[in-house]
């Protein structure tokens, strides 16, 4: 039961937020444009502020191995190279393709990591957490970018796709980040407490517009795509990852931080995202609210088969 409780702590939050979101829809006060123009502004602004100071304010000192990043790496790239090939072979030519691999592939670290790892592991999974978000936030974004453009570009021009990449907001902050940290220059605080604070408030508000803009309409005309997307996200991405990193020795804070690497939801940056590159944002959004809502039961399971074998 405990392990079900940290479970629906960490997702019940996102479920309540977007559920506000669905009541200022329903209730006129904002339309659906403005809604669209507001997802914009958060993956271009917001978002990347966030970003911006979790990895600013990241202990990149923590005693974390090469090993753990090679793999974490290697993984990571394998699961978007993989969705995409499947998708490619089983959506027909269309925005839905790179929509659905990001889906399956991209996960909400950030955002969970820091309450899965501080409820299971306290200090020490907080530090490897924060540091592997270093690797893991621009990784996500950058192999994110790779599956849109080469989706749309048919013959890839990797001078396009570097460009692509190079002026992504979420790469661009995740870049800058690391170096301000590593530079151990400190923002004064007049700049540092007004930006830190709206970094914070960029997930809760990408997920009131998320469920603004879910149409239950959609969803049903989506189901296949949507079910299959939810079920590689929350069961054989993290059964097949998170079983390869378990046969590999890591254990304890570290394998905390690689459940939230592997098992979190699809993360909120994916819809905004997808939505700028000429994906599928209605879909996008939907994959993230179901894999949010399906999250509470597989992430229970998770910790709770972790918890019974003796690994954390």
């Amino acid at each position: 039961m405990e392990h079900f409780q940290i479970a629906f702590q960490v997702v019940a939050p996102l479920v309540i937020y977007m559920a506000v979101g669905g009541l200022v829809r329903g209730l006129g006060i904002l339309k659906r444009e403005t809604l669209l123009e507001m997802n914009s502004f958060i993956f271009k602004v917001m978002i990347p502020i966030s970003l911006f100071f979790d990895i600013y304010g990241a202990d990149l000192g923590s005693a974390v191995d090469g090993k753990l990043f090679f793999w974490t790496a290697a993984l990571v790239t394998a699961t978007f190279a993989v969705a995409l090939l499947v998708c490619r072979k089983t959506i027909p030519q269309g925005p839905d393709i790179p929509t659905v691999a990001q889906g399956i592939a991209r996960s909400n670290y950030v955002l969970f990591g820091t309450v899965i790892s501080y409820s299971l592991a306290g200090e020490a999974g907080t530090a490897v957490t924060a540091a592997l978000a270093v690797l893991v936030v621009p990784l996500f974004n950058i192999l994110a970018v790779v599956v849109f453009e080469i989706q749309r570009g048919g013959r890839i021009s990797w001078k396009k796709l570097l460009w692509q990449i190079v002026k992504n907001p979420l790469v661009d902050a995740g870049i800058l980040g690391a170096a301000v940290n590593l530079s151990g220059l400190k923002l004064p605080g007049l700049l540092y407490e007004p930006l830190n604070t709206l970094g914070d408030i960029a997930s809760p508000l990408a997920l009131v517009v998320l469920g603004g803009m879910l149409s239950f309409k959609s969803m049903v005309s989506h189901k296949g795509r949507l079910l299959a997307a939810v079920f590689c996200r929350l069961v054989a991405v993290p059964v097949v990852c998170l079983g390869i990193m378990a046969a590999l020795g890591f254990r304890d804070e570290t394998l905390v931080a690689l459940l939230a690497v592997f098992a979190s939801p699809t993360a909120v940056a994916s819809a905004p995202m997808a939505q700028s590159l000429g994906g599928n944002g209605v879909l996008a959004g939907e994959i993230v609210a179901l894999t949010t809502a399906g999250s509470i039961l597989s992430v229970f399971l998770f910790i709770a088969a972790f918890k019974a074998m003796g690994m954390f």
